[in-house]
């Protein structure tokens, strides 16, 4: 049995995208989440052989939740799924350890193979998109984030999406249950990580670098 985790901000695309992938007798669906921050605590209860990653969500991008996964559980396969067919979205997401990148307008019959084949360690990328990800490594603009210095914690994480939102060191201790002293110390920890020296540089940092997405 193949055990499958749906991670999309949109309800009807989990279901649909259950409904397509349970007709197979030995895949089940056993976890979604709508947010990159909801798949990381539940990874902490279930463990999926799969994971079907959007890669636009609000909170912590697809991309910077599949950086996390892959260092903490590297046996996991990754695969982006997703409406973004734009080179660097597709380079961002394999350096961060996807294994595979597909367009939503798939076929059920090719959803299926592309699991089989991430599954025998293999990759896939979407046939529509590999023009475009061609011409991005000939401009010579492959991305190099979070290279230079260590990754972000879940918890740094967090405090940065309180940053990038605009809540007060008060407010995003009190929403995450610890204390101002402790969140202080994390965004010192921000600060060292992403080579910022303001609220204000970190979140621009963080937009830039697409690890924070926001509502649009």
């Amino acid at each position: 049995m193949i055990k499958v985790m749906i991670v999309d901000d949109h309800l009807v695309v989990r279901e649909g995208l259950r409904q397509l992938l349970e007709i197979d007798n030995d895949i089940e669906v056993i976890a979604e989440a709508r947010s990159g921050l909801e798949c990381l605590q539940l990874l902490e209860k279930v463990s999926p052989d799969v994971i079907f990653m959007d890669v636009k969500m609000p909170g912590i991008s697809g991309i910077e939740t599949t950086r996390l996964i892959c260092q903490r559980y590297p046996n996991m396969k990754i695969i982006m799924l997703t409406i973004y067919g734009d080179g660097q979205y597709v380079t961002e997401a394999l350096h961060a350890g996807a294994k595979g990148y597909i367009l939503k307008k798939v076929e059920r019959e090719e959803l299926i193979n592309v699991i089989r084949h991430v599954m025998e360690n293999g990759a896939f990328l979407d046939p529509a998109i590999t023009a475009t990800v061609l011409n991005h490594f000939k401009s010579d603009k492959i991305p190099l984030k979070h290279e230079e210095g260590p990754p972000l914690t879940q918890r740094e994480l967090e405090i940065l999406k309180g940053i990038v939102v605009g809540h007060t060191d008060r407010k995003i201790a009190e929403s995450l249950f610890i204390s101002k002293h402790t969140v202080r110390t994390h965004i010192k920890n921000l600060y060292r990580k992403l080579d910022v020296s303001s609220k204000s540089q970190a979140v621009a940092k963080a937009m830039h670098d697409k690890i924070i997405i926001t509502d649009d």
